[in-house]
């Protein structure tokens, strides 16, 4: 092909004309029939609003949109042969490390090509053991470490001394992050961080400052909120570490970002690709060599924010998705988390499956022979530039208030994270935003296979994932069906045929159904045929479902003089018409968008204040 045909490539079909962004909107709006194209336009957490189609016209202006891999400031990426990444196994080590470190050799020897131990208490860990099991200096083994990381180093690098294994051969990373941990440094703390540095930055592949965005991530925070702290957190770091007298390019060699990928899944694509490029960025501040950009590692994890206790198989279809978007972004190595980590110690089972997501993602999908694939598409594109200004702006508002400590110590950094968290909540409540499994299309056949009282009182219970208030509410509905041995029952009547009181009640049905709830909907041709029927239902709920206010008016005196009273729900939105309707016996009000956690509240109370009396 000469030169000119590279510059002015024909087109793969002539007789297609070029299609303008004008033409498509006409198209939609005549399909949508007078209805504002505008509602289709979907909004993020991020705050800025997602069309439903974009154009070449969308990228037309962008400055990064023709980047090549391995061109500052390195969008796409510092790979220029393969897309290839580490599959890395994550093992907790509580109590016996010889078995852990046993089970650690096991997966290196089953597609692992890393292990990443992550220690509360590394002075108990069997550093002979280890190297006398693992050769470490062939290895990507990486630890997480709370506390002691100097002494940890030093007894690891004796046990390699043992063996004759100089460190300088060590591949992996130190994760010992007190920064985002709890969003300062002490005194104490900067000189661990200064002594880990030193003892690091000899070992060309081995990397002494990480920075934990998934501390953002885990409980809730925005990806925007994700990208600018955890860049906030790592400026912190230089500074701390330039300051104690270590040189700038020691300290971005040595730099990693350890980021989870979620389930929303071209913005997790877009995330890494923003991260480079803001990086990029703040190396320019300090007026150093672009190229240390490059030098940038990221360490990718399955999100455990949006991990179930509910459901868990579940957990392995959004594990390969997260898994996908990371390696399609350009992580530099990745953990898949298993399934069941939420409720129980990893089965030999969970692991191996875990492993294998990347191993296929690789071996089967072949997704390590394309680099930054999203590269060219109109919304990826026009997303990444969206998220690099709004993260940006973010990061900068950190700087100026002193950056990210002062931020951290004010509570602006967790107020906003909480803010963001509380309408994810709310939305996961009234159904809006779906957890598959645990608040919409539950498994109505599953046992728990754990006990969920002793869950809930445990320490190790994440009590900050999005799906916790609804895992909550079954878990309660779980307890009174071991103590009665038989399900609490929620029965929504339906009067008439409105086709709003059915949505409602639909919503309804599953809603209970979630909870752990025996749910039937049972269709009525008159108030006093319902009332006649459920007096016989033996049912704690009743849901009402009825197209005439006169309908709704009857139910409740009718059931409210009742001896075993149910607790009564409306399936409407009142509005005006509320006081009345708790005038008349109802207890609360159900319909798409209320929230849900109240509901629940309300029928729990109820359901062990039954529990109660019965012991009496």
């Amino acid at each position: 092909m000469t030169t000119e045909e590279q510059q002015h490539p024909q087109p793969l079909f002539p007789e297609f004309q070029p299609t303008g962004p004008e033409a498509w909107e006409q198209k939609a709006r005549k399909d949508l029939r007078g209805t504002p194209l505008e509602t289709l336009h979907w909004h993020t957490y991020e705050g800025f609003a997602v069309k439903p189609y974009y154009t070449a016209q969308d990228i037309a202006d962008l400055p990064f949109a023709q980047l090549r891999p391995g061109n500052f400031p390195f969008l796409r990426g510092n790979k220029t042969g393969n897309n290839s990444w580490l599959n890395i196994q994550e093992l907790r080590v509580d109590g016996d490390s010889q078995a852990a470190i046993d089970k650690a050799a096991d997966a290196l020897r089953r597609g692992a090509d890393g292990i990443h131990f992550v220690l509360p208490t590394p002075g108990d860990f069997d550093m002979a053991y280890l190297v006398a099991t693992i050769p470490v200096g062939q290895h990507c083994i990486s630890y997480t470490l709370r506390e002691q990381p100097k002494d940890f180093l030093r007894r690891l690098y004796a046990a390699m001394g043992t063996q004759q294994v100089s460190h300088r051969n060590l591949k992996g990373f130190v994760a010992y992050d007190p920064m985002t941990a709890h969003g300062t440094l002490s005194k104490d703390e900067s000189k661990n961080m200064t002594r880990v540095l030193d003892m690091t930055k000899d070992s060309l592949e081995l990397y002494g400052v990480t920075v934990n965005g998934t501390n953002f991530s885990g409980i809730g925070a925005s990806v925007t909120q994700e990208i600018a702290y955890t860049l906030s957190a790592a400026v912190a770091y230089i500074d701390t570490l330039t300051k104690a007298g270590q040189p700038l390019e020691s300290v971005l060699r040595n730099m990693q970002f350890l980021m989870a990928s979620g389930t929303n899944y071209f913005f997790e694509i877009v995330k890494l690709r923003t991260v480079r490029l803001l990086w990029a960025a703040v190396i320019e501040a300090y007026q150093t060599e672009g190229a240390m950009a490059a030098k940038l590692r990221i360490h990718s994890s399955t999100s455990t924010w949006y991990q179930t206790t509910l459901d868990p198989y579940v957990n392995m279809l959004r594990a390969t998705t997260e898994a996908m978007a990371a390696v399609l972004a350009g992580c530099d190595s990745l953990t898949v988390l298993p399934f069941d980590s939420t409720f129980e110690q990893p089965t030999e089972f969970s692991e191996r499956i875990a492993r294998n997501v990347s191993t296929i993602l690789k071996e089967e999908a072949y997704l390590d022979k394309a680099i930054d694939p999203a590269a060219g598409s109109y919304y990826l594109e026009s997303l990444t530039h969206q998220l690099a200004d709004r993260a940006w702006k973010l990061f900068l508002e950190v700087e100026g208030m002193g950056g990210f400590e002062a931020a951290y110590d004010s509570g602006h950094i967790l107020g906003t994270i909480t803010e963001v968290s509380r309408r994810k909540f709310k939305n996961i409540a009234s159904g809006h935003d779906v957890l598959v499994g645990t608040n919409k299309y539950p498994n109505p056949t599953e046992t728990l296979t754990f006990e969920p009282e002793a869950l809930l009182q445990s320490a190790d219970f994440d009590t900050t994932r999005a799906a916790y208030p609804t895992e909550v509410m079954r878990m309660a509905t779980e307890l009174h069906l071991r103590k009665r041995r038989r399900r609490p029952k929620a029965v929504v009547a339906v009067v008439g045929e409105a086709i709003k009181r059915h949505v409602n009640a639909s919503y309804a049905q599953e809603f209970f159904s979630c909870a752990g709830f025996d749910t039937e909907v049972v269709h009525f041709d008159s108030v006093a045929v319902a009332d006649e029927e459920l007096d016989k239902a033996s049912a704690e709920v009743i849901i009402v479902s009825a197209p005439e206010v006169a309908y709704a008016n009857e139910f409740g005196p009718r059931l409210r003089n009742r001896h075993a009273r149910p607790t009564l729900i409306l399936a409407a939105d009142p509005a005006h018409m509320k006081e009345e309707m708790l005038a008349n016996g109802y207890d609360d009000f159900i319909f798409e968008g209320c929230d849900m956690s109240t509901i629940m509240g309300l029928v729990h109370k109820r359901l062990h204040g039954a529990e109660g009396d019965d012991s009496k």
